[in-house]
C-alpha cells in the first residue's frame, strides 16, 4: 500500500488529496465468464456469457473504441462529503486524480455526483463517459427540475462532487466479457448486484481475494427504477446522521418506470481487497445511465421493475487495482 499527497482546492479550503491502493486477485476471463453463466442463470431465464473481441464502442457513443489496457478503478470520497454540512460542496477532478495513478491517458467511465460549481449550485447525477486523451466529453448530468421532472444536459468537465466511482483504461480494443440476458426469474432486480453475487458465489472468493469489473450495458427492453438527487434547498427534512456517517431517511427524487433504451455505465467489486481498510462504497457498485434515444431520462440505476420484459446486453472488463481517494470515513473515525 502507498499514499500520494497533493494540495487540493475544495469549497474555499485547501485539503490534502490522499490516495491508497488495493490490488484485486487476477482471475482469467474464462473463469469469470463461467461464474457469470452459472450464477446469473439462477436469476434470469436466458443468459449468454462469453468472451468476445470488444466491438467499436464508438458505435455506442462512447469516446473510445475499447475498454482494455491499464485497467483500474477509483472510489472517491463518500456520503459525508455529500451530506454533512461541514463538507457539502466538496469537489474532486477525476482527470487530475488520473495523473496521480498513471491513468492520465485513458477512457474514463463511471458514476458520480455532479460538481455544484459546474451546475450553478445545483445537484445532479453524473454519467461519466470521457476520453481524457482526446478531451472528448460525452458525459451527461441528470438534475431535478422545479416540476420534479428529470432534466438531462451535457456535462463538459472532469470535476465531480463528494463521491464517485470511475473505471480507467487505455481505451483500446481487447478481449472482454459479453452478456446478453432476458427475463428475470429471481429476486435480485439489479444487474450489477446479480453480477456481484454470481462472482462471489461461483469464483469461491475467500479472505480478500476480491475481483472488480466495469463496463457498459444497455437496457434493451423493460423498465427500471432510478433516482436523481434534488438540490439541498428542496430537501425539507433532516436525513443525514453525522455520527453514523450515512443517510438514514429518504430524500432522493425517484423515477419509475424508466426505459427502455437505456445505456448504463457501471463499476462494481465483490469486496475490499484490503480487508475493509479502504472503506469502499458500501453497495459494492455504482451505476448511472442515460437514454440512448433521447435526453429525457438519466440518473442512478437501481433495479428493474418489469422482470418479464427486462433484457440487457453489455460488455465488461476487469480492473487490477482500486485507488481509494480521500477515505473520509477513516478520517472521521480517527477524529472520534
Amino acid at each position: 500500500m502507498y499514499r500520494n499527497y497533493a494540495i487540493y482546492y475544495v469549497t474555499n479550503l485547501y485539503m490534502e488529496l490522499k490516495i491508497e491502493k488495493g490490488i484485486f486477485k487476477k482471475f482469467e476471463l474464462e473463469e469469470i465468464t463461467s461464474a457469470l453463466q452459472v450464477g446469473l442463470s439462477k436469476n434470469f431465464e436466458s443468459v449468454t456469457a462469453k468472451i468476445v473481441d470488444c466491438p467499436n464502442l464508438r458505435d455506442w457513443n462512447c469516446p473510445s473504441e475499447g475498454m482494455s489496457g491499464n485497467q483500474r478503478i477509483i472510489d472517491v470520497g463518500g456520503e459525508p462529503y455529500m451530506h454533512d454540512p461541514k463538507y457539502i460542496g466538496a469537489e474532486f477532478d477525476y482527470a487530475e486524480i488520473s495523473k496521480l495513478i498513471g491513468s492520465e491517458k485513458s477512457y474514463a467511465l463511471g458514476a458520480g455526483s455532479g460538481a455544484m460549481s459546474c451546475l450553478d449550485g445545483h445537484c445532479g447525477e453524473l454519467v461519466i463517459n470521457e476520453n481524457l486523451t482526446t478531451k472528448e466529453y460525452r458525459s451527461l448530468i441528470a438534475r431535478v427540475g422545479t416540476d420534479k421532472k428529470c432534466i438531462v444536459e451535457d456535462y463538459n468537465d472532469s470535476k465531480h462532487g463528494g463521491l464517485g466511482n470511475v473505471y480507467y483504461s487505455d481505451g483500446v480494443k481487447g478481449k472482454v466479457i459479453y452478456l446478453k440476458i432476458k427475463k428475470r426469474v429471481g429476486k435480485q432486480g439489479s444487474l450489477p448486484q446479480a453480477i456481484r453475487a454470481a462472482l462471489s458465489e461461483n469464483l469461491k472468493i475467500f479472505n480478500n481475494d476480491h475481483i472488480a469489473l466495469a463496463g457498459v450495458f444497455r437496457v434493451l427492453n423493460g423498465k427500471i427504477r432510478s433516482h436523481v438527487q434534488p438540490d439541498y434547498k428542496d430537501i425539507k427534512h433532516e436525513y443525514y446522521d453525522p455520527k453514523l456517517m450515512k443517510c438514514t431517511k429518504d430524500f432522493l427524487q425517484f423515477y419509475e418506470p424508466v426505459g427502455p433504451k437505456l445505456q448504463c455505465y457501471t463499476v462494481l467489486w465483490t469486496g475490499d481487497p484490503m480487508g475493509g481498510e479502504l472503506n469502499l462504497r458500501e453497495s459494492g457498485e455504482h451505476t448511472h445511465f442515460h437514454s440512448y434515444e433521447h435526453k429525457n431520462d438519466a440518473g442512478h440505476y437501481h433495479f428493474d421493475v418489469t422482470p418479464d420484459e427486462i433484457e440487457y446486453e453489455g460488455y465488461f472488463n476487469t480492473a487490477q487495482e482500486v485507488h481509494r481517494v480521500n477515505n473520509i470515513y477513516k478520517e472521521l473515525a480517527a477524529k472520534n
